[in-house]
């Protein structure tokens, strides 16, 4: 997979056209700043790509900003979705004791919403978890 015009040196970007899915990796921990340029960064891709399928590898940022998970969910996402045009789905790859860490409402995504997010720690279950978001048929 080789990367993307959108990576960073902190965000490596890169558009597989065999599965339609964009992959972000974090390549270290960041700023807030670098944090909201990173996300741009994918938002740029996926409106250049038309994909909404993402898989963003967060487990080499550390030190996670309190306030960027919920930033993240609740108000870049929808933006994004609402600029494509269609229905998003995201999977996280985190560490396991930041997984274990999240309160039960992080993990919660209204049902038929037009975003829909997932945290795995393995990387072959997001995967899959991607795989059957595309196999399934869109709601209208």
């Amino acid at each position: 997979m080789l990367p993307d015009q959108f990576s960073t040196d902190f965000l490596q970007v890169a558009y597989r056209p065999d599965l339609n899915q964009l992959t972000g990796r974090w390549l270290r921990s960041v700023t807030e700043p670098e944090l909201h340029q990173g996300y741009e960064a994918l938002s740029q891709a996926a409106q250049h790509h038309q994909c909404g399928y993402w898989l963003i590898d967060s487990r080499r940022r550390t030190n996670r900003s309190l306030n960027g998970p919920e930033w993240v969910t609740t108000q870049f996402l929808p933006q994004v979705q609402r600029q494509l045009g269609t229905p998003l789905y995201v999977c996280f790859l985190v560490l396991p004791d930041y997984l274990g860490s999240l309160p039960a409402s992080a993990h919660e995504v209204a049902p038929g919403s037009l975003v829909q997010f997932a945290r795995f720690q393995d990387e072959g279950a997001a995967n899959t978890w991607l795989a059957t978001k595309q196999a399934a048929p869109r709601q209208a």
